[in-house]
């Protein structure tokens, strides 16, 4: 199921928060939402870290770091072969293991932000929500979609 809400999703009461980054080990966290969640939740960052120098993170890939006392859990989904441009393609693979993540492991609740139509620059209403709309509409798990998300970069319409 997927309910649109708006706020800080920071301050979500969700399980997990779900966002998109760049492929590899060294890009996506310096910007957007990762940015943000990584100065909030430091050792989330370094797990994540940890897991793509042991592991491939390829277009479509996901990296889950379960929550703790201190954090929500976050779910990175590699959507972007590079730090500014998500590819379709990589978000569909993706979202389809968002999906199956949740389902066999029985996630009550996740939030997103507008994933891949930020900096990812995808179209959020041509192809981000239909994604959405077509992977998770059926999930047992309640899928909070902050469509207003906006980051400063966004905002500015800085390149």
């Amino acid at each position: 199921m997927i309910q649109s809400v708006r706020g800080d999703i920071l301050q979500t009461t969700a399980e997990y928060i779900a966002q998109g980054v760049a492929t590899g080990s060294q890009e996506g966290l310096g910007t957007g939402l990762a940015l943000k969640i990584s100065q909030k939740w430091p050792l989330v960052q370094k797990q994540f870290k940890k897991y793509t120098h042991a592991n491939k993170f390829q277009g479509g890939a996901i990296c889950v770091v379960p929550p703790s006392t201190s954090n929500p859990g976050v779910i990175y989904i590699a959507t972007q072969p590079d730090r500014y441009h998500a590819s379709l393609t990589y978000l569909n693979r993706g979202i389809k293991a968002l999906a199956k993540y949740c389902k066999h492991h029985a996630l009550a609740s996740v939030a997103l932000p507008k994933i891949g139509a930020g900096l990812g620059k995808l179209d959020w209403e041509l192809q981000v929500k239909p994604v959405l709309l077509a992977h998770l509409s059926e999930s047992k798990a309640i899928f909070y979609v902050d469509e207003d998300f906006k980051i400063e970069y966004e905002a500015s319409g800085a390149e």
